[in-house]
């Protein structure tokens, strides 16, 4: 079957593709991410569904490449290479715009352009593109073809919608997520408010105004200690499964907005798997 670029396709096929392509991206994360270096599954999606709309766009965007590249080897690696670092850029740098959020770092890694792309990963990307053209695309477009214009369209409407609720949930839960970020900024202005003079008040993040109040209050147990004592241990042992997800999907994640407030959120969720652990073995 003839390979022909993704803008030459009917809209549903190309949909089709693109959901296809994140699908694969979703398996490849969960395997690479979850079961080979955490030994556990991990939803390395963004949405709720398995979906990595990222990889999705990375495939889509090789696919506009001309068909005159589809039989040559290393001009298409290194035009693979090149669009899909600028997809993968264009994208964290889109994330973050939006959500005031660095969902992923490569900062650790070498040759990376602000942490948003790294060259290990371009390399990859390059042999991706390959893969995708030499391998996976004809093989995509020989299932469209066997599926037939009638599945295809219902195919596409049916997952079409379940991605608009899909990306409905998941801006709800981001702004669950905000609001617990703000209620945690809130509490740390209130803590500064009220000790910011004290000579033994802490005040370079919360985590450190948290730890000070409490060796104050052992040295000093009167009711008001007691009360900001039974706050701080209401904020540190709340359950919000809309942060917990997303910490747990992008352990990298930087905060723009809320950097000290998601550096003390990371640090609580550790110490209650950690408790949870201690009291599961006892």
């Amino acid at each position: 079957m003839e390979l022909l670029p993704i803008y030459s396709l009917p809209f549903q096929w190309a949909f089709l593709i693109f959901i296809m392509f994140s699908f694969i991206g979703w398996c490849s994360e969960v395997v690479y991410v979850g079961f080979i270096h955490n030994h556990r599954f991990i939803n390395r999606g963004f949405l709720h569904g398995p979906l990595c709309p990222v990889y999705g766009f990375g495939g889509v965007v090789i696919l506009t490449l001309p068909p005159a590249l589809y039989q040559t080897w290393l001009p298409l690696y290194f035009a693979s290479m090149l669009l899909c670092t600028i997809v993968e850029y264009f994208v964290s740098w889109f994330m973050e715009k939006l959500f005031h959020t660095r969902w992923w770092d490569y900062s650790k890694y070498k040759f990376n352009i602000k942490g948003r792309v790294c060259l290990l990963n371009s390399i990859l990307f390059g042999f991706m593109g390959l893969g995708v053209i030499r391998f996976v695309y004809p093989h995509m477009l020989k299932l469209l073809n066997w599926m037939g214009d009638f599945v295809i369209n219902i195919a596409a409407d049916a997952i079409g919608l379940a991605l608009i609720v899909d990306i409905f949930l998941t801006v709800r839960k981001l702004v669950d997520f905000a609001a617990a970020m703000e209620k945690i900024k809130s509490f740390e202005e209130s803590l500064l408010d009220h000790y910011g003079q004290e000579v033994w008040f802490r005040g370079e993040s919360i985590s450190e105004m948290i730890a000070s109040i409490r060796e104050h209050a052992r040295e000093n147990k009167d009711k008001f200690n007691d009360r900001i004592l039974e706050k701080i241990n209401n904020m540190e042992s709340f359950k919000h499964k809309a942060c917990e997800s997303f910490i747990n999907r992008f352990p990298s994640m930087q905060s723009i907005q809320y950097k000290e407030e998601l550096a003390h959120l990371k640090l609580t969720l550790l110490k209650n798997k950690i408790k949870n652990k201690i009291k599961g073995k006892n």
